[in-house]
């Protein structure tokens, strides 16, 4: 039997009137096991968040106890998808565990600028952007240490432009043909308004490591492979373009 979608809500509103009613812990296991699919999907999106303080076992626990929290606090008579609330909270979950973890943004901030400055230095001097290990060299670092202050800095800009567009409720995963957010939620549109034209105005490496990111979901990794440059390289492109994306969005949120 094939349900319609009005069916289907209606079912879907009895069971979260059957579950505040009663809160039977049976109809509860059967919302968690009905929406757990969010968590492993939105914990495998956010995996450049957290992928120096964590596997995506953690994370996914971490996700689950949000969506436990989120059933207890959903309210169906607002009008929102549970699916859109249940998000909100469980990306919230991420940020708040990789927040919680020995993270030192401001030492990961001058860090990384000294690379950025000596690889400015090098590219004056070269007529070309230099090499890693040409930068490594240059600052007497060895390219373990270099490759870890710049996965440190991408991971910092990937989740300082998470909590930025999900207290917006948006998502680069959202920036693809055909997508338009809901007209009640007009501030949304508009922030997604911006956020399309922000991602226009990349350069073309950029556009193109976004959109194999968050579009194609392939891994540093392997936009590395097909890009044929060192995964540092695509850490840096990567954290270039967001950083661009975030002052934009800041600038239109907060005229700054």
């Amino acid at each position: 039997m094939i349900l319609t979608d009005s069916k289907l809500q209606l079912e879907e509103t009895r069971m979260w009137q059957d579950y505040h009613e009663s809160k039977d812990i049976n109809i509860r296991n059967q919302i968690i096991e009905k929406y757990s699919h969010l968590v492993k999907i939105i914990a495998i999106k956010m995996r450049g968040v957290y992928q120096q303080y964590g596997d995506v076992e953690d994370i996914v626990n971490e996700g689950i106890i949000a969506l436990m929290d989120a059933i207890e606090k959903y309210d169906i008579s607002k009008n929102t998808k549970f699916e859109t609330y249940a998000s909100i909270r469980i990306r919230g979950a991420i940020i708040d565990y990789v927040r919680k973890q020995d993270w030192i943004p401001r030492k990961v901030k001058s860090d990384y600028k000294i690379v950025k400055d000596a690889e400015d230095t090098l590219a004056d001097k070269l007529g070309r952007t230099p090499e890693d290990h040409e930068v490594a060299e240059y600052l007497k670092m060895d390219m373990e240490q270099y490759n870890k202050i710049v996965s440190h800095a991408h991971s910092n800009s990937m989740l300082s432009f998470e909590e930025l567009i999900g207290e917006a409720n948006l998502s680069l995963y959202q920036v693809k043909d055909g997508y338009e957010p809901p007209e009640h939620e007009i501030e949304s549109k508009e922030l997604y308004k911006v956020l399309v034209e922000s991602v226009k105005e990349l350069n073309e490496k950029e556009k193109l490591i976004i959109s194999l990111y968050y579009k194609e979901e392939l891994k540093m990794k392997e936009i590395a492979e097909i890009l044929e440059i060192s995964n540092s390289r695509v850490s840096q492109i990567h954290t270039s373009a967001l950083k661009k994306l975030e002052r934009s969005l800041r600038n239109y949120l907060h005229g700054d």
